[in-house]
């Protein structure tokens, strides 16, 4: 059986919902993890404190910028008019030319056919030409452009005759454009770098404890955290975490020791009695239900102790398929199991091998117990393989009675057990909670579900291997 494993988008969402949808678990993905959160506050709170600045230094600098254009203009003007008017009129070609070459100023006749443009209303050239007029006495006139040609036009009279002062608008209005973004591009990588770095250091000892919580959970103890490094309010977290983690340890050396323990003081009597009951039970009939007592009880020990194991599984590639044709071999033996799986199929994955055959075990043994077709009481199982580009799935299908719908999440629970069609037979409920705890040791996850058609669904999603390459596609 080939499980179908692609989750296709819903088939009623439009690309631009599609779009929308990823952008909103990116971002939700990131706003979530407390790095970027913190670097896109203080971001926020720097950009924030940047434009109220620039926006109190403009209102506050208004002032001072109106006096000293209107300054500017009024003497240009002044020093126009006392040039023009007691120069030579032959000379006065001449001076026009003079200040065009020194000062980048033209000077124009004003004639009725021209076609100019008023300066835009803003509130810096209200205050301009107000302040200009008020000191020349007179209402001139303001163009940004006249005859298509852009620029700072300046409209006066001399004597009867009527001009056009150009100047060149960037001379006069001082409002530092280009200087303004340079420094804003300055200042916000300055808090990009500042926030970066910040979030770097709040961020850094969390993700230090994260990796050794997680550690600690798959059973490994040794990594210590730093005591001597970090602020005062670090450094004590990792004192009691380390002591934590130590204290942890011992109990789970001392739970080993125990369950030791108890294991080889209960198994002992068991031994005797299944001895004893062989050799002075007379009814064949008796003996055979006590050996099958005694044998299901050291079933029952030998899954506590399964369930209890915490060490770390050895990471290895393994040929997934192979691994489990030699199981399925196994099983195929008895006349009442029948097993389908695929030929030829190729997935490696990075596992334990001898853990992950207790898994296929446990899966195998489960549907042998609770997932007998009905009717024929045989067991029928179907194995497939399904590849991801990080992940391969290994499916397990009986055609078994399967599940209630609401006793799914809960077959991963510990000593938990189905509804009375999966639970003829005597059990500890630890198969698929042993499943689960030893898939996650191998960065692994387990999926539960009633498949189509009756019977359970098991998904284990596995690790690939980084050298088993992609098929080729399907053309």
């Amino acid at each position: 059986m080939n499980a179908s494993v692609s989750h296709p988008p819903a088939p009623h969402a439009s690309p631009g919902e599609q779009k929308i949808g990823l952008a909103r678990r990116i971002f939700g993905g990131l706003s979530g993890r407390l790095y970027w959160r913190t670097f896109f506050l203080i971001v926020l709170l720097v950009s924030a404190s940047l434009a109220v600045w620039f926006q109190s230094f403009r209102v506050l600098q208004l002032g001072p910028r109106v006096e000293q254009t209107s300054r500017q203009i009024t003497s240009l003007i002044d020093l126009t008019r006392i040039a023009l008017v007691h120069s030579a009129p032959e000379y006065r070609t001449a001076l026009l030319d003079e200040l065009v070459k020194r000062e980048d100023i033209y000077i124009y006749p004003r004639v009725a056919s021209d076609q100019w443009v008023p300066m835009a209303h803003t509130d810096f050239t209200r205050r301009l030409t107000k302040s200009v007029d008020a000191r020349l006495h007179e209402k001139l006139d303001f163009a940004e452009a006249v005859n298509g040609r852009p620029g700072l036009w300046i409209g006066f009279r001399i004597d009867h005759d009527d001009y056009w002062l150009l100047l060149d608008r960037s001379r006069i209005d001082s409002s530092l454009g280009e200087a303004w973004i340079i420094w804003s591009v300055l200042a916000t990588l300055l808090a990009l770098i500042g926030a970066a770095i910040i979030a770097s250091f709040v961020n850094r000892p969390l993700r230090d404890l994260s990796i050794a919580t997680a550690r600690v959970r798959e059973g490994n103890f040794s990594h210590q955290l730093s005591e001597t490094s970090g602020t005062q309010e670090i450094r004590e977290v990792n004192r009691g975490f380390n002591r934590m983690a130590r204290a942890l340890q011992d109990i789970e050396q001392d739970r080993a020791l125990m369950l030791a323990g108890i294991s080889h003081d209960i198994r002992t009597p068991l031994a005797r009695l299944r001895l004893e009951a062989e050799l002075s039970v007379p009814d064949a009939q008796a003996r055979h239900d006590i050996v099958a007592d005694i044998e299901q009880a050291d079933s029952i020990i030998n899954k506590f102790m399964e369930y209890a194991r915490s060490a770390s599984p050895v990471r290895e590639s393994v040929d997934l398929p192979d691994l489990l044709a030699k199981i399925v071999a196994d099983y195929t033996k008895n006349p009442d199991t029948r097993i389908r799986m695929p030929r030829d199929a190729e997935a490696r994955v990075m596992a334990d091998p001898l853990e992950l055959q207790r898994i296929v075990v446990n899966l195998i043994e489960n549907a042998r117990r609770y997932g007998r077709s009905p009717g024929t009481n045989r067991v029928e199982l179907d194995i497939g393989f399904a590849k991801r580009s990080t992940e391969v799935c290994l499916s397990v299908r009986d055609h078994g009675p399967g599940v209630a719908p609401d006793h799914l999440p809960l077959l991963t629970r510990p000593f938990f057990r189905g509804d009375e069609a999966r639970t003829a037979a005597k059990g500890t409920g630890l198969g698929l909670a042993i499943v689960d705890k030893t898939i996650a040791r191998m960065d692994g996850r387990l999926e539960v579900s009633n498949a189509k058609g009756g019977g359970l669904l098991v998904r284990l999603w596995l690790p690939r291997d980084p050298a088993d390459s992609l098929p080729p596609p399907q053309l």
